[in-house]
């Protein structure tokens, strides 16, 4: 599997799917085409015999994403945009919360919002010293529902909480304490760590890998499902 578009790189190497996101002059915010394209890409690798794990990572030694792109312009109607970027969003961590191969994110800086989510939906996080994690949503007056049900079984509840209630910076050094990420290595020394992280779980049995994932994450996946109701819902009072 090999495809890409503009903002969203996607090459097949040697059963090592790497994606980056190449939006660095834009933070990597995730604009739809990103969304629709990551969601896309992930659903067709579940049954693709060609990979056997994903590697994710940012462009640019600054930022690993900002999150979804708030600010994108589009031809439509404000609120069926909005409606068609949460939409294509979520389907992106619905793909990630049980994809059954492993999902390595080397996080070269901030990983803000959905770009936080994302990441802590990987089976292991690389991550530089400047690496940094936040769940800004508050301070732009939204509840981060999904970033509170992924955090909550990694770092846990009190810490998750915490962090969405507060909108502060969890840096390299407390994630790695928290295990939020594996380890921490120079920028130049990102990629190839990265690399060698899904080389090793690839190596996994496949199906005992996928099995235990599935186990695991399973209650992630419903209580996602409830976040996303839940934010329709916080939308619909705040509308009314």
């Amino acid at each position: 599997m090999t495809s890409s578009i503009e903002e969203l790189i996607v090459v097949n190497d040697s059963g090592l799917l790497r994606m980056t996101l190449n939006r660095a002059q834009k933070a990597n915010a995730l604009n739809l085409a990103m969304n629709q394209t990551l969601a896309k890409v992930l659903q067709a690798a579940r049954t693709d015999s060609n990979v056997h794990a994903v590697l994710l990572s940012g462009a640019g030694e600054r930022v690993f994403s900002g999150g979804v792109d708030v600010r994108e312009k589009s031809n439509l109607p404000e609120e069926t945009h909005r409606q068609m970027r949460s939409t294509a969003f979520f389907s992106v961590l619905m793909e990630l919360v049980d994809f059954p191969k492993p999902v390595v994110v080397a996080v070269n800086g901030a990983a803000s919002g959905g770009g936080f989510m994302i990441a802590a939906l990987a089976d292991a996080i690389v991550a530089t010293p400047t690496a940094n994690f936040t769940l800004p949503e508050i301070d732009l007056g939204t509840p981060p529902l999904a970033g509170l049900v992924i955090l909550s079984p990694i770092v846990g509840q009190a810490l998750a909480y915490q962090l969405v209630q507060t909108g502060r910076t969890m840096g390299a050094e407390e994630s790695l304490r928290h295990q939020l990420i594996q380890s921490i290595v120079a920028f130049s020394e990102l990629n190839e760590k990265a690399q060698q992280c899904a080389q090793f779980l690839m190596a996994k049995n496949a199906s005992a890998f996928a099995a235990s994932k599935h186990w695991v994450r399973q209650s992630v996946k419903d209580q996602l499902l409830k976040a996303e109701q839940g934010m329709v819902d916080f939308r619909n009072i705040k509308g009314a």
